[in-house]
């Protein structure tokens, strides 16, 4: 087994331009102007068209050496067959507009790329220090169930590429040719672990033998339907996951699993807990492989498939803890038993999940100014931020302690974070800053994250199906105990029926005693040790599943039933109430003359509010700077930045760099009718999702590949102003913003 570091400058242009269009979070560093050109927006027409007609992505002719002609004809000849056929004409097509709008794109992006030279062979110089591949090469061919001899795997470090995963392979055909990884993102032992992982993957679709583990998973768990065949692939991804952190750790004691950081066992818990369980003593010697794996199978076998692949309900999670929290102060002594015994190990649960969350959200700073922050935060979000930010949050925390460390993300959220919403999730870091301190009781604690969640928007939407939590929040905070016990598990359902058969009959528990004449008992099932989120069986408390036991057994039933989608639920809070306007005209005074704008404030009436706040100085804003308030009119002088004849000018953007903003983001106002279909619409530009601020841009033509992507809030409102337009588009040198003034009538 040998991995060869490769180099392609196509294929690192190509990953660079799918990540800014496709796989880049409105955070991360922006490498082209937004919105982009219609020559460069076509990328996504080529990506379609090759989806379509069966071409991987990215094909591995993309990584052949040469030039992108050369890459263009071994793309083209690497697809489809060697006949003239529609599928292989229609790819061809999809080459040529995909390599088309890399080299539109290539000025701005193979700078940014060029840059990053010096840090990818320090890359690959780190990595030979920490894979030791002679010595976990046989480990990870054996857990794999595969001899590994033969493989040789030119690997490609690449400083941009689509997340997630910001890693993948190279395929021609059904051979593996390569594989490529964002050494920016996975970097020290993470980016050894994400190596190895890829490194099972490419032993398991090139090597076989009898043992191999796809093999030996299809024949202890066999069955073709939808959830029997996801459950086989997640618990595959989930074994390769943990081989490689273990193998990394055997290495480096002080790694941490990508499979534990990087959210696969929060996303999955059950499964994760079930194969960690089996696995671990197999990968540490207690365990022959063929015993673990069927440990693994005999224990899923048990339940239906989805037990194990769909998300945990938060909604149960919470309906079970308020039920058996009102139980117990009731006088039901066993509930309180339960509830003693599960709330140290939620809350747990709940803190893990948290501490991950803030990791990823103070990845949000890698855009920031951090020279106008104070050093010893500066210092800290640099460090978080070297890497995944899940990553170097953990590192972080280790080497300053996990008080200072939160104290810390405290600061920065309440600070300069608002920007990146931060304003909810400084109470949180506040909290579970007070909880590692023992200042919070495991219950209190508890009850404040559901709180938060009720009060703040999403603390877990990200591993939790949330779809009825806030409802149930909801009746919680109502006492209405009948919607509880609905999304409840089956458990504890059954409690409060007991409960309420008793009060039925009259029974008092607080001055008549244990009740001696209730109805049987319900059968009693095993209790487990570890009530975990992945360990608590169906139908039990904390499982996190409305369902009865029964519901979630294996039946031939699954062979047929269609995969459930996640519902996503996302909250997104606006920073205040808008003023409402009945109608707005604004006047932008500019350099070549005045440009009368009509704005929209029935349709958006946040954004318009937004913009008439920046223009007039109503809402204060950050100095990009000093890193300093002001509530001056914040367009004042502002450079039209960026002006492209014949498709838009843009303004609003006192740093200059076309990415800066006002110090804060709003969400968007998105509207399914509104479409770029003629010149002169007004839209606020944005780096991504829920990102615009105080850059705006006004249409030159018509733009139909914006439509959906960026929020109309008014038109340029004559002839005369257009002609303005036309010609600060035109203009040969630098154009100002002189001033904004606003007529704006109260609604």
């Amino acid at each position: 087994m040998k991995v060869t570091y490769a180099r392609s400058d196509t294929l690192d242009l190509y990953l660079a331009l799918h990540r800014e269009l496709v796989g880049r979070c409105s955070w991360e560093v922006c490498l082209l102007p937004r919105p982009v050109e219609p020559a460069v927006d076509a990328f996504r027409d080529g990506l379609r068209g090759w989806r379509e007609n069966g071409v991987p992505i990215p094909p591995a002719a993309l990584a052949a050496p040469g030039p992108p002609a050369e890459a263009a004809a071994a793309t083209a000849n690497g697809l489809a067959t060697d006949e003239a056929t529609p599928s292989r004409t229609a790819a061809d097509a999809a080459t040529r507009t995909v390599l088309a709008a890399m080299e539109a794109a290539r000025p701005r992006l193979a700078p940014a790329i060029a840059a990053y030279e010096t840090s990818r062979a320090a890359a690959e110089a780190d990595l030979d220090d920490r894979l030791c591949l002679p010595r976990v090469a046989d480990a990870l061919a054996a857990a794999m169930g595969v001899p590994g001899t033969s493989v040789e795997l030119p690997l490609y470090l690449v400083p941009f590429a689509p997340y997630p995963p910001s890693v993948g392979l190279l395929l021609d055909g059904s051979r593996v040719a390569g594989a490529y990884l964002d050494f920016r993102r996975y970097v020290g032992s993470t980016l050894a672990d994400a190596v190895l992982t890829q490194l099972g993957w490419v032993l398991l679709r090139t090597e076989h033998a009898p043992g191999h583990l796809l093999t030996r998973l299809g024949a202890l768990l066999p069955g073709g339907g939808p959830y029997q065949r996801r459950l086989r692939l997640l618990l595959t991804k989930t074994l390769v996951e943990l081989t490689a952190g273990h193998l990394v750790r055997s290495t480096d004691p002080t790694h941490r699993p990508c499979v534990e950081v990087l959210g696969t066992a929060w996303r999955f818990p059950r499964l994760y807990d079930l194969a960690r369980r089996h696995w671990l003593s197999y990968l540490h010697g207690h365990l022959d492989r063929e015993r673990a794996l069927a440990a693994i199978a005999g224990e899923a076998a048990a339940h239906a498939p989805r037990w194990y692949v769909e998300n945990v309900d938060g909604a149960a999670l919470a309906a079970d803890f308020y039920l058996v929290e009102w139980l117990a102060a009731q006088g039901d002594a066993e509930a309180a038993e339960r509830l003693a015994r599960w709330a140290p190990q939620l809350s747990a649960d709940f803190a893990g999940q948290l501490d991950l969350i803030i990791g990823t959200e103070l990845g949000h700073y890698e855009c920031a100014r951090l020279d106008t922050f104070p050093p010893d935060l500066a210092a800290f979000l640099r460090r978080v931020n070297l890497g995944d930010s899940r990553v170097g949050w953990w590192r972080a925390r280790r080497e300053l302690g996990e008080i200072p460390a939160l104290d810390l993300a405290v600061d920065a959220f309440a600070g300069p974070g608002v920007e990146y919403g931060g304003e909810a999730w400084a109470p949180i870091a506040a909290m579970l800053r007070r909880y590692a301190a023992g200042e919070l009781p495991d219950r209190v604690f508890v009850d404040q994250c559901f709180t938060l969640q009720h009060n703040n928007g999403c603390l877990f939407d990200k591993y939790f199906e949330a779809e009825h939590l806030m409802p149930v929040l909801e009746a919680q905070a109502a006492g209405d105990l009948a919607t509880l016990a609905r999304h409840a598990s089956a458990e504890v359902r059954r409690r409060w029926q007991r409960h309420r058969h008793r009060l039925e009959r009259g029974y008092c528990a607080q001055w008549l005693g244990p009740d001696r004449a209730a109805e049987p008992p319900a059968p009693q099932r095993p209790r487990t040790t570890r009530l975990a989120l992945g360990a608590p069986p169906p139908g039990t408390l904390g499982c996190g599943s409305a369902e009865e036991a029964e519901e979630l057994a294996a039946s031939p039933a699954d062979a047929t039933a269609p995969i459930r989608a996640r519902t996503w639920q996302f909250r997104r809070p606006w920073p205040a109430v808008p003023r409402r306007y009945a109608a707005v005209a604004a006047t932008l005074h500019t350099d070549l003359g005045d440009v009368r704008l009509r704005l929209w404030p029935a349709v958006v009436p946040h954004t318009v509010d937004n913009f008439v706040a920046l223009a007039t100085g109503a809402r204060p804003w950050r100095d990009p700077a000093t890193g300093e308030p002001r509530d001056d009119p914040f367009y004042d002088g502002v450079e039209f930045h960026r002006r492209v004849p014949g498709f838009l000018v843009e303004a609003g953007d006192r740093s200059g760099t076309g990415l800066g903003g006002p110090g804060y983001r709003i969400p968007d106002e998105f509207q399914a009718d509104a479409v770029f279909d003629r010149p002169f619409l007004v839209a606020m530009a944005n780096n991504g999702r829920d990102s615009a601020g105080s850059r705006f841009f006004v249409t030159l033509a018509a733009a139909r590949h914006l439509d959906g992507a960026f929020v109309q809030f008014g038109e340029v409102d004559d002839g005369a102003s257009r002609r303005v337009v036309s010609a600060l588009a035109e203009a040969s040198g630098p154009v100002r913003l002189r001033r904004v003034t606003v007529d704006a009538d109260p609604a």
